[in-house]
């Protein structure tokens, strides 16, 4: 059942109560992001799911790798097994021989220097750094006559393994200090999460 509150005599929420909806609403996570540069040096297994590193990358891939590796050894992903390095890459196992003929079909192991398991956001550079809940409301603002803005704060708890992850990856942008909310108020006078709000923290920031 969705939280809704009794609203007051104000035409706002009051941030007890606010912060009482936040934290009923939204699952809170701590996610850091790779740098982009790194990113450009990753190939992407969309149909096995798997985050690999080219070899014909040069020094840059054996950074790249050191940077996976540093993200399993966290706990953000896990590295594919030989198995799976041994079979052909999604590109090649689902064209036909009338396309990659056998003698061109080459297993993972020849073209990349390791691959780790695509995990929720790792797609696009994110991963799970920490702990974050909400911590108090900041602001409410009025949007218009049924509707509020919150702006809360958040409590962070960064992992201590993300400095071995700054140093094999570069600096990950942080998680977002803050998050926001959308409340509309109902014909009963209650307050609920509005129907097209978006739920959790806006992006990241340094």
């Amino acid at each position: 059942m969705t939280a809704s509150l009794v609203s007051a005599c104000s035409d706002l929420p009051s941030k007890d109560a606010a912060l009482l909806l936040v934290k009923q609403e939204i699952k809170e996570e701590a996610t850091c992001t790779l740098p982009i540069s790194l990113l450009s040096r990753l190939k992407m297994q969309h149909a096995s799911k798997a985050v690999c590193v080219a070899r014909e990358g040069g020094p840059d891939a054996d950074g790249a790798v050191a940077c996976l590796d540093a993200l399993a050894t966290a706990g953000a992903t896990k590295r594919m097994g030989d198995a799976y390095m041994a079979e052909w890459p999604d590109e090649v196992s689902a064209a036909g021989f009338d396309t990659v003929s056998p003698y061109e079909r080459r297993s993972r192991n020849a073209l990349f220097k390791g691959c780790v398991e695509m995990t929720d956001g790792l797609r696009e550079g994110q991963f799970r750094c920490g702990e974050a809940r909400a911590d108090k409301i900041v602001r409410v603002t009025k949007k218009d006559e049924s509707r509020a803005l919150v702006r809360y704060s958040r409590a962070v708890t960064l992992d201590p393994q993300l400095a071995a992850i700054d140093a094999a990856c570069g600096p990950a942008t942080r998680p977002a200090p803050e998050g926001s909310l959308t409340l509309e108020r109902t014909a009963e006078k209650k307050w609920i999460v509005a129907t097209d709000a978006e739920l959790g923290p806006p992006g990241s920031t340094d």
